[in-house]
């Protein structure tokens, strides 16, 4: 009886536990877990993309929160967004470069109604009033960033271009100033300086500077490489006209419906990225061609074909890389195409110094040829109204040099000039100006601190235009040399009349020479 007894008392047992009152009450035991839960149109994870369609749409959470949380998301497709709760209560946005909206503490549900202009994705995210804060800090700053380098570039890329006087660079400063201001809107900066502008957010206006950032970025790409003089002129066309209808489309779609913007948008890009790969194309011949700067302006170009491909057809792989792909490209972009800018502009300094070396340098002696010393002398001449110092100005004649053309012959008499402009160089600093006007006749100008090393020059050139021993074919020629002198320390703003006072001395002292002819030809070794 007793055994009866407890078994009985033991099965009310297990039925009084199984009661669903007491089974209610085990449940409920357990707390919910916390957060926001999307339920229309799709249940979904937090931080998860959601399918978008094009035009207004609303999204669902049911939320249950012990903290306060910020719910956020970009808007590089979306136009405007609001949050509502479901007491009627509108939430207000965050000053933020996102949307971003505060969720208050509570069990409740939240309708989020967003203006999509493309259909895409969105990824609303929840979380820590403090990890919003730090995360877009850190993306405000990165931009920022970005911005600055690439401001610098344009600076930088502008003022080699004013300085070389050439037009093209300014493509360059445009092409950056059209990206900068994309990216400035496209990331959603605007809202944190002017929220309320109604083109804020417009994808319209974000599509209009991408347009002019094709199109500089293709008028500067042909400008740097030389492609009209490079390739085909029917070629150069078609590049142009390419990123013309880039343009064109960017300004239609501006001043178009919203929803007819979108397949637009879609021929722009199918546009720019087929220009892109003929202008590689290009590129890859001009690096064939060995032209400056053309194998860095190729590899720019892989790297914005690589994120344009991305961006346009693989955007659902890595919403980080579609995010900050094209931006980290066009960084990459912009700091090469400024190195190719600054590599042109040396090659340009190289070639118009060898240029000028070339027009300036005497066709038989080592020393500039009248016109080269000349515009040497001139800014020599600036430099010494700038600095002061002593301007000392030597003008040499050989004396009776006709005599050895007669006797040796004109190739002796050259190989002798070309002795004595060596000579005259050897005696001279390298800041020292040394050239031949013509004939028989040399110059030198040197522009010293001070009258002691004016004097040590003078004692230099002196002691070896008193005779210069020259060996030739056997020969052993010994000839002098006179020597007009001029010295200024005032500034002078013409070098002809120091040339003038110099050259009247140099005439004073050969008609001053009582040599005889054999003491131009003497020691003549057959």
């Amino acid at each position: 009886m007793v055994y009866i007894g407890l078994r009985k008392a033991f099965w009310q047992n297990i039925t009084l536990m199984f009661n669903w009152r007491w089974l209610l009450l085990w449940v409920c035991a357990f707390p919910v877990a916390a957060g926001c839960h999307l339920v229309e149109p799709g249940e979904q994870q937090n931080g998860e993309p959601i399918p978008l369609v094009l035009g207004s749409q609303a999204l669902v959470y049911q939320c249950l929160l012990e903290d306060v949380q910020v719910i956020h998301f970009r808007l590089d497709i979306i136009k405007d967004a609001y949050a509502t709760l479901e007491n009627g209560q509108q939430l207000r946005p965050l000053s933020s470069s996102s949307k971003a909206f505060l969720l208050p503490v509570g069990d409740y549900k939240l309708t989020l109604t967003v203006n999509a202009q493309r259909a895409r994705f969105i990824e609303p995210k929840i979380e820590p009033v403090a990890s919003f804060y730090g995360n877009d800090y850190v993306h405000n700053a990165v931009l920022t960033g970005f911005l600055g380098f690439s401001g610098a570039l344009m600076i930088f890329v502008g003022v080699l271009g004013r300085s070389l006087k050439d037009t093209s660079f300014y493509a360059y400063s445009a092409y950056i100033a059209s990206a900068g201001t994309f990216f400035f809107i496209q990331e959603g900066m605007l809202n944190l300086f002017i929220p309320s502008f109604i083109l804020a957010n417009d994808i319209r206006l974000k599509m209009v500077f991408a347009g002019l950032t094709v199109w500089t970025a293709v008028r500067f790409i042909m400008q740097l490489l030389d492609f009209p003089s490079l390739i085909r002129q029917r070629y150069c066309y078609l590049f142009l006209c390419a990123a013309g209808s880039v343009l064109g489309l960017a300004l239609i779609q501006a001043v178009i419906p919203e929803s007819y913007t979108q397949s637009i948008s879609r021929y722009m890009g199918t546009i720019t990225l087929t220009g892109i790969g003929g202008i590689m194309v290009a590129t890859g011949y001009a690096v064939k061609q060995r032209v400056a700067g053309a194998q860095l302006v190729f590899l720019s170009l892989m790297v914005l074909f690589f994120s344009m491909t991305f961006r346009l057809y693989l955007h659902e792989l890595s919403p980080f890389l579609h995010r900050y792909g094209l931006i980290i490209s066009v960084t990459i972009e912009a700091m090469l195409l400024a190195i190719a800018a600054s590599e042109k502009v040396r090659r340009l300094n190289i070639d118009k110094t060898r240029a000028f070396r070339d027009a300036s340098a005497d066709s038989l002696c080592p020393v500039l040829n009248r016109r080269g010393w000349e515009s040497a002398a001139d800014q020599m001449l600036k430099r010494h109204a700038r600095r002061g110092g002593v301007l000392s100005l030597f003008f040499i004649d050989l004396d009776k040099f006709k005599h050895i053309n007669d006797a040796y012959g004109h190739a002796v008499g050259d190989a002798v000039l070309v002795h004595v402009a060596t000579t005259l160089k050897e005696q001279c600093r390298e800041q020292d100006l040394v050239g031949r006007f013509g004939g028989d006749e040399f110059v030198v100008l040197s522009h010293s601190l001070n009258p002691i090393q004016s004097e040590r020059l003078r004692g230099r050139l002196n002691n070896i235009c008193n005779q210069f021993i020259v060996h030739i074919n056997n020969h052993v020629i010994s000839l002098s040399g006179s020597v007009g002198l001029c010295i200024a320390e005032e500034p002078h703003k013409s070098i002809q009349a120091l040339l003038h006072q110099a050259d009247v001395q140099m005439y004073e002292q050969k008609i001053g020479n009582n040599r005889h002819d054999s003491g131009y030809l003497q020691n003549d070794v057959p």
